[in-house]
């Protein structure tokens, strides 16, 4: 149980660098100010990313996304 709870970090946490990384640098929000919401915004960016022009991709078009606010 540890070792897949350690999988399910690891794995987030990579999606969430990924994540971080596609924002520009003036834009980015410190790590050390992170909460739950940035992890999970990084995260879902950064599997996005990777997912691309993948049957992933197209499982995740389904799920809904935020429209930015003007």
């Amino acid at each position: 149980m540890l070792s897949l709870l350690s999988v399910l970090v690891l794995t987030t946490a990579v999606f969430a660098y990924i994540g971080r990384t596609s924002v520009p640098a003036q834009e980015r929000v410190p790590v050390t100010t992170w909460n739950v919401k940035d992890l999970v915004d990084n995260s879902r960016r950064g599997l996005h990313l990777c997912s691309a022009n993948t049957p992933l991709r197209r499982a995740l078009d389904g799920l809904p996304q935020k429209k930015p606010t003007k």
